[in-house]
This record gives C-alpha cells, structure tokens and sequence, in this order.
C-alpha cells in the first residue's frame, strides 16, 4: 500500500507531502497505480521548480524506491506562493482521486507540520 501524508502548517499550506510504500497492484513494471501516483507526483514537483523556480526538496530512496518526501521551501513572494500552492492542492486532490478509485492500495492522511 502506497501511504500518503500530507502535512499543512496552521494556515493550512501544504508544506511537506511524503509517500511511502508499494502499491501492490500488480507486478513491477506492470502497476499502473504506482505509475499513476508517481506521475502525479513527479509532474508537479517538476513543475514546481521549472515553470515556478520554487527550489522543492525533494529525497528519494533511490535504491529499494518506495519513499519519496518533497518538502516547500519559505516563499517569500505571495503570488508565486500562491502558485505553488495551487500546484500542491491539484496533486492532493488528484491523489484523493486515485485513493477512492483504489482504495486498498492508496492511504491519505492529513498532518500539522511542525
């Protein structure tokens, strides 16, 4: 099962998102829910630092997969803030998606970032 946490500061931006675990769907190569997920995900992160310039850190376990966590830096400028924010909230709700599509491979859990 593919865990998503999704950790909002008390404004409630989207500061941190991490993921970890397998979907299980079917074998490696072959899991389009994996493919899924990590299309989301790997389009806005790099839409984040291509179109926007927002320096996302991102940490991958590279070498088992299955973990990735992409952390928003402090933006200073409101409307690239808010762009980047729009950003984050199109790929929790399109995860949100793909959770109640497939719900026993993919968990959403909301946080405080502290």
């Amino acid at each position: 099962m593919i865990k998503i946490k999704v950790f909002k500061d008390e404004k409630n931006l989207i500061k941190q998102i991490e993921l970890t675990g397998h979907a299980g769907y079917a074998d490696s190569g072959y899991d389009i829910v994996c493919a899924a997920v990590s299309s989301q995900v790997i389009s806005v992160e790099n839409s984040l630092h291509q179109l926007l310039n927002i320096a996302v850190e991102t940490v991958v376990n590279e070498v088992e997969g299955g973990y990735l966590k992409m952390t928003m830096p402090v933006v200073s400028d409101e409307k690239l803030s808010e762009n980047g924010q729009l950003l984050l909230n199109h790929l929790v709700f399109a995860l949100q998606v793909l959770s109640q599509n497939y719900s026993e491979f993919i968990k959403i859990q909301e946080k405080t970032f502290n």
